[in-house]
């Protein structure tokens, strides 16, 4: 019985015991939570340790060797241009306003040269994953507040959402430190951070970038523009702003795209969607449009002439004209290896059907009544239907009219009856009257272009 109770004591004796050591532990660890949220004056200023400190760093967040490695360039500053750059990290701190703490905190320390007022003061809080900088106005004009939110941006964001809180303030630093010990500050600025200056701006290279390209690109639109009127024929009419608006539809499917593209397979977008890569974007789109430009001049040029050797004559001019434009705009590439690829195919179409000397090749015209007097009612039919097209031959001295077939359409078939080349539904329709199907279906297979011409 004694026993029972002793071993009973014992256990209430250790339970107790291991609930006075988990509040321990609780109220230790809040204990240390609360020693991490700092007041103005809890922070420990760098100074106090002597004045070739520049760190504060009272929660450990960095290496010693990295808080050497600041100190250093801080001092380094300090030596070669009279100026104070200080850093203060913590884990958390009381408020909510990480300005007004940062810059009460610079007017406590007194950071910079009275006289010069030259200070600059890194304040971050980790937990509330903030970063500010505050500047002395003597330090406001050498190092603007608009190029230290790049520097943030550029350096501290990205390592610091990765957790690399040393690189991320030793890159910054370094580039604080080339700027404040270069000669010209503003203008090493303005050559290292142009995405800082206003984007509407001269003083900023992406702009100009953009005017050079929309400015060049539009005179070789306008050259275009020129050439296709002096090409083509009166009648014919070119549209001078119909290509820019498909080109913006061009790249407005091309911009969808690639969102998709460079979101989820290459997971870059913000990389590449970027305004310093607005000049390139421009490119492109202007490129899509001197394409549209250079298509819609050549159907123009196309569409101008009747006959087919003046149009071969002024497509081949337009593509030597137009050779440079295209590279630019490379898609219109292959409108110019069609041209060439039409100049190849007929090369012999001109050619005389004998070497005597004595043929003329009659030029084509829009005019029926001229075109009626070397053609049938079935070749003229034959024409306008796309079967094929006929080169007409007159000898001088016999007066012989000949005729030969150009582009003739395979998938056409030479009716039995006319000889002339037609769809199969107006054969069928014609024959079907005269003819079983199973006879039809033979004829169909003899009378084919394709079996024809071979």
């Amino acid at each position: 019985m004694k026993s029972d109770i002793q071993h009973h004591l014992a256990l209430k004796f250790t339970n107790l015991l291991w609930i006075g050591l988990i509040l321990s532990g609780l109220l230790f660890s809040s204990g240390l939570t609360a020693q991490t949220i700092y007041s103005i004056d809890q922070v420990p200023n760098p100074k106090s340790k002597g004045q070739d400190y520049y760190v504060s760093d009272p929660d450990g967040i960095l290496g010693s060797y990295t808080v050497s490695l600041l100190d250093s360039i801080s001092l380094d500053i300090e030596k070669q241009t009279g100026a104070e750059y200080s850093i203060v990290l913590v884990n958390d701190y009381q408020s909510d306003d990480d300005f007004q703490f940062a810059f009460d905190l610079f007017n406590k320390w007194g950071i910079g040269n009275k006289q010069a007022n030259n200070g600059l003061l890194l304040f971050i809080a980790k937990e509330k994953r903030q970063y500010r900088f505050i500047s002395g106005y003597g330090m406001e004009r050498i190092f603007p507040d608009i190029y230290l939110k790049q520097v943030g941006e550029k350096y501290l964001v990205p390592n610091f959402k990765e957790g690399n809180y040393e690189i991320g303030l030793l890159q910054a630093s370094e580039f604080i430190s080339k700027i404040l010990k270069s000669p010209n500050s503003l203008e090493e600025l303005k050559s290292m951070m142009p995405e800082a200056i206003p984007f509407f701006s001269f003083q900023n290279p992406y702009f100009k970038n953009s005017l050079l390209v929309i400015g060049f690109f539009l005179l070789l639109y306008i050259y275009i523009h020129l050439i296709g009127k002096r090409l083509k024929t009166d009648k014919q009419k070119l549209k001078p702003i119909a290509p820019f608006f498909y080109g913006l539809g061009c790249m407005g499917f091309l911009m969808f795209v690639s969102i998709f593209i460079f979101a989820f397979i290459f997971k870059n977008f913000e990389q590449v969607y970027q305004v310093k890569n607005t000049p390139y974007f421009l490119f492109v789109f202007w490129g899509l449009v001197l394409w549209m430009k250079i298509h819609d001049t050549q159907e123009a040029i196309k569409k101008s002439y009747v006959d087919e050797k003046e149009k071969g004559i002024a497509l081949k001019k337009f593509a030597g004209l137009t050779l440079i434009p295209s590279i630019l705009a490379p898609l219109a590439l292959f409108n110019m290896g069609g041209i060439l690829f039409r100049l190849n195919k007929y090369k012999h179409r001109y050619d005389p059907p004998d070497n005597s000397g004595d043929w003329e090749r009659i030029v084509r015209t829009s005019k029926k009544a001229e075109t009626s007097q070397y053609l049938n009612k079935g070749q003229i039919k034959e024409e306008k239907i796309g079967s094929r097209r006929y080169e007409i031959w007159k000898n001088n001295k016999s007066q012989e009219i000949k005729l030969i077939p150009w582009d003739v359409n395979k998938r056409l078939y030479e009716c039995p009856e006319c000889h002339f080349f037609l769809p199969w539904r107006r054969i069928k329709k014609k024959l079907s009257r005269k003819l079983p199907i199973r006879v039809l279906v033979k004829v169909k297979r003899s009378t084919n272009a394709k079996t024809v011409i071979t």
